[in-house]
């Protein structure tokens, strides 16, 4: 069980670089970009697609409070 909560809360750790990074790459995630491509206003598409990738990035950003208070648990649990 102390071996789960190690690498639970090492994912945690792994999943702080890659909220950030998921922040500058979301808008080029396939997940809603076919809704994207019918917004004709190119000012309101980059403006949708920039939010798309901070709704991705807090998505992910929430993922290592999770995991690591996960790892507290089991921890504890052992």
């Amino acid at each position: 069980m102390k071996t789960a909560a190690q690498i639970i809360f090492w994912l945690g750790i792994l999943c702080i670089p890659l909220s950030w990074l998921m922040w500058y790459i979301g808008p080029e995630i396939e997940i809603g970009r076919q809704v994207m491509n019918d917004v004709a206003d190119p000012a309101l598409r980059t403006a949708l697609m920039e939010a798309h990738g901070e709704r991705w990035g807090l998505f992910v950003g929430l993922w290592p409070v999770t995991l690591m208070v996960l790892s507290y648990i089991l921890e504890q649990k052992a």
